[in-house]
């Protein structure tokens, strides 16, 4: 008895068994006037021998946007809207190894993880309902892309190994286009290319100062916005007018 026990002391303790943990700093990112995006550090600590890919991303949401067609071989226009179903509005995605290395096919579709899988699963409509071509879903990613609030980074994580376990982090530039909301940060353990655990934390993106008043007042009261608008515009104006009238002088 006291030798099973010891033996069963032995492998809740070993380096295998290490939990996976998950911290996010800063956790809360203010937008202020100057606010343009925030260094995010993302670290913590896991098993011996485990790949890691980390998830940032918001909650999936139905999406719908515009497109435009060439009319007469000559000009742009405006033909109508798709929506896209089922997809997040922030993706981003890193990993310590090339995704399809360490996961098979399956584990990558279960776990949703790059842009085959979200499109596998995602699906997109025209404005009567009709599902259309997937090369849509392929021009939602680019367009995310060029936000720069969609990425996936292959082999970005990086690992200290220590005799009891290993140490993670990931530091990134998280993009100032994102809209405030709270978002989930989900780092999945991959062992023998299947996922074996998994941690999630959060951290929150919020207007704060005169960015958040102002936002309220547009919501809340948008005449007295619309008229500080106009003031804001006319004093602007006058001051640069007075700048290159005294410019003119000299």
């Amino acid at each position: 008895m006291l030798l099973a026990a010891c033996l069963s002391l032995a492998f809740f303790t070993s380096p295998a068994a290490r939990a996976l943990t998950l911290g996010v700093e800063p956790a809360n990112v203010p937008i202020t006037f100057l606010y343009h995006g925030q260094k995010l550090t993302i670290a913590g600590s896991s098993a011996t021998g485990e790949d890691l890919i980390i998830k940032i991303s918001s909650p999936a949401a139905d999406v719908a946007m515009k497109y435009k067609e060439k009319v007469g071989g000559l000009f742009w226009m405006k033909k109508g809207s798709y929506e896209f179903k089922d997809v997040p509005a922030v993706y981003l995605l890193h990993s310590t190894a090339a995704l399809d290395r360490i996961l098979s096919p399956e584990e990558l579709q279960k776990n949703l993880l790059g842009y085959k899988a979200l499109i596998a699963h995602a699906k997109a409509e025209d404005s009567n309902g009709n599902e259309v071509d997937k090369k849509w879903l392929d021009q939602f990613i680019q367009f995310k892309e060029a936000e720069k609030v969609y990425n996936v980074q292959e082999g970005t994580v990086v690992r200290q190994h220590g005799n009891d376990g290993n140490t993670f982090t990931l530091s990134l530039d998280w993009p100032f286009q994102a809209r405030p909301g709270t978002y989930t940060v989900e780092v999945l353990a991959v062992r023998d290319g299947i996922v074996v655990d998994s941690s999630s934390s959060s951290f929150t993106v919020e207007q704060q100062g005169i960015i958040a008043t102002l936002s309220g007042m547009a919501f809340n009261r948008s005449a007295i916005y619309g008229i500080m608008a106009i003031i804001i515009a006319l004093v602007a104006g006058f001051a640069v007018g007075a700048i290159f009238k005294g410019g003119g002088s000299h």
